[in-house]
């Protein structure tokens, strides 16, 4: 979804005019006509589900208690889903996870020092210190896999060891790789370049609503949830577990940065059509939930 249209849809959806909504979404009165022909079935999808957004949040933590859950699908016997999504493409290697060079700061430090960061120095991260970050936050150290079970373990805890997330990132500023779009692989600890467009920096920056530090900061760390990995064991309370999981993602994320002389700043503020396409996702199966960006501290 590109930006006139998300900011047609959102203004038309809260009641601005006509006049309101050329103004606002910068888009010429033609562009209205006819976005409001070709995107008639969306608007009232949109409209008929606004007023339940007004209490999603309390019914999301009502429906997810232990009273409302069924058989999960692992109880009923249904196929379990892969641990790691398959991937193909140009493998990028990094520095193995073995021969990384521990940092001297303390956990004291690195917990006391912590603050989201936001403007960076133009100094690049080195691979070997990429390869730390995504040792801390993404990197598989087991993998264990069987007809009615697979799973990872991490370096961050997960409900039931499901891991739900895929890592990816938009490499700007690390030494000796191409700048782009990559996925991090946890088993193989490598980086799988992905074939996008040469403004993949200045679409997902539009996508963080324009946060600089999305093309200023040496890499952005981008993390998709696939709900079915955790859901086939803890069905819909499961939703509750993703944001958790994800949470203790971002915590490891700072530390992290600290740790080899950079700042972290976490992301919640994004487009998510914009940035589900940037990562070619559907948006239910596997979304973007959240977003950080990594940099030396300027």
């Amino acid at each position: 979804m590109d930006q006139k249209t998300f900011e047609f849809l959102y203004y038309r959806t809260r009641g601005a005019s006509r006049e309101e909504i050329i103004r606002e979404a910068g888009i010429s009165g033609a562009e209205y006509d006819m976005m409001e022909q070709s995107l008639a079935a969306t608007l009232l999808e949109l409209q008929a589900d606004h007023p339940r957004a007004a209490t999603i949040g309390r019914d999301f933590v009502k429906l997810t208690r232990y009273l409302y859950q069924d058989r999960s699908d692992q109880e009923l016997g249904m196929p379990r889903p892969d641990a790691v999504k398959p991937r193909a493409g140009e493998i990028v290697a990094l520095p193995a996870v073995d021969r990384i060079t521990q940092p001297e700061i303390t956990l004291h430090q690195a917990i006391s020092q912590r603050r989201s960061t936001r403007q960076y120095a133009e100094t690049p991260l080195s691979a070997e210190e990429l390869s730390f970050l995504l040792w801390a936050t993404s990197w598989a150290k087991d993998f264990r896999s069987g007809e009615n079970n697979e799973f990872t373990r991490r370096n961050v805890p997960s409900a039931g060891s499901r891991h739900p997330f895929e890592c990816h990132l938009l490499i700007n500023n690390v030494v000796g790789i191409k700048p782009g779009l990559h996925y991090y692989h946890p088993l193989k600890h490598c980086l799988i370049r992905l074939e996008k467009p040469d403004t993949i920096a200045q679409d997902i920056c539009a996508g963080c609503l324009g946060q600089e530090m999305v093309v200023k900061g040496a890499v952005i760390l981008i993390l998709s949830a696939v709900p079915y990995r955790t859901a086939w064991r803890y069905q819909q309370r499961s939703y509750r577990y993703l944001y958790l999981d994800a949470g203790h993602w971002g915590q490891n994320v700072h530390l992290a940065a600290e740790a080899v002389g950079a700042g972290a700043c976490m992301i919640g503020a994004f487009q998510d059509e914009a940035m589900n396409d940037c990562l070619g996702l559907d948006g239910v199966e596997e979304f973007v939930i959240y977003i950080s960006a990594v940099g030396k501290k300027a």
